[in-house]
């Protein structure tokens, strides 16, 4: 129900290959896939929590970009952060 947005719901790699450049390589498969279709934007939804701070600093190497926060969303003290890449 948009026109070109998209949402990566979820990636994930196996440990012994993180570091590796295995999310990042599915990643820009999938942003060259959505550019050949026309596609804008990206949009990621993730944890302010601390143990996803990795996954933020991931995102942000790849040029996403924190585009809102819900605070307290999943519980008292954790935030949704809604990460964007306009493509």
């Amino acid at each position: 129900m948009t026109e070109g947005t998209f949402d990566l719901y979820w990636i994930a790699s196996d440990p012994s290959v993180r570091g590796q450049g295995v999310g990042a390589a599915l990643v820009s498969a999938m942003e060259g896939d959505l550019r050949r279709r026309q596609g804008r934007l990206i949009r990621v939804e993730t944890s302010a929590m601390e143990a996803y701070g990795p996954t933020r600093g991931f995102y942000a190497g790849m040029h996403y970009r924190e585009e809102s926060r819900f605070r307290d969303f999943y519980k008292a003290g954790e935030d949704l952060i809604i990460l964007a890449k306009r493509l």
